[in-house]
């Protein structure tokens, strides 16, 4: 036993504002890092991604942990 450290953060409060533009987000507008939990829009996570093929994170910089 002893204390356990997480490259994760659990940040799962009540704050459901987005990462990117700092406006409020609906559960039907969401996108989430499965790594380090932020939370964004849809809209503003296809803006950040800028047409690439893939999804990365705009705070862990982690490529394909984006779930929505």
């Amino acid at each position: 036993m002893g204390i356990r450290y997480s490259n994760c953060n659990n940040t799962d409060n009540v704050n459901n504002d987005c990462l990117i533009c700092w406006d409020h987000v609906d559960n039907i507008d969401l996108v989430k890092c499965y790594r380090c939990n932020i939370k964004l829009h849809t809209y503003c996570e296809e803006t950040y991604r800028n047409g690439k093929g893939y999804c990365k994170c705009p705070h862990c910089q982690q490529i394909g942990t984006l779930y929505g």
